[in-house]
């Protein structure tokens, strides 16, 4: 078993923490406290809090987004038309669903951070996506244009929002309750992935 270094510690906790009381009720104090660390700790690696949330959401959504714009750009190498509607969205939706079910890439508490984030309009969040993943988000957004010439660009930016929210809905989990009973984790992971695309699909497949 791998020692993890006070900095993951720090990241782990502050994960975990978020995860059960959300953002506006964390300190560095408790923060510390759990990690069994101090807040000189804290400071020498993060600076302050608004950085260790930056780092902690980076560590994740980094390769979250560039498993995305890896496999986006598989798609489009060598070819002149437009990306199939299904492959794009796969390619937006599955890395997303894949992590969440891998405790190695933040799973399920990752996503009830995200989660928080959304609910409580977090700017952590929001000024992240704006500054550093947006050009990802832009490029997918395209895709879908290209995917779909029969809808106007704003038509394609809502429903696109909307599909963005259902995914955050379904990574988070928060269908759990009505899962069947006898599925097995990966049957419910396909089954959650197949009918999110089919759902965002039947979306971008009408005019109004």
């Amino acid at each position: 078993m791998s020692v993890l270094s006070t900095k993951e510690r720090i990241l782990n906790t502050t994960e975990k923490i978020i995860s059960e009381i959300g953002f506006s009720s964390m300190s560095l104090r408790t923060i510390s406290t759990q990690a069994k660390t101090n807040l000189a700790a804290v400071n020498y690696h993060f600076g302050n809090k608004e950085k260790l949330i930056e780092m902690m959401l980076e560590r994740r959504l980094d390769n979250l987004f560039q498993l995305r714009i890896n496999l986006l750009d598989n798609l489009e190498s060598g070819s002149s038309q437009p990306c199939n509607l299904k492959q794009v969205l796969e390619a937006f939706i599955t890395p997303a669903l894949t992590m969440s079910n891998d405790k190695h890439q933040g799973g399920s508490l990752f996503m009830k951070v995200l989660a928080r984030a959304y609910a409580e309009k977090s700017e952590y969040l929001h000024d992240l996506l704006s500054k550093r993943y947006s050009d990802t988000i832009k490029r997918f957004a395209l895709a879908i244009q290209r995917a779909c010439p029969y809808l106007d660009e704003q038509v394609v930016f809502w429903r696109f929002h909307f599909i963005m929210g259902a995914l955050v809905y379904v990574m988070a989990d928060f269908g759990a309750s009505s899962r069947t009973n006898n599925l097995s984790d990966t049957e419910y992971f396909n089954i959650c992935c197949n009918e999110l695309i089919n759902f965002a699909l039947s979306s971008f497949s009408q005019t109004s």
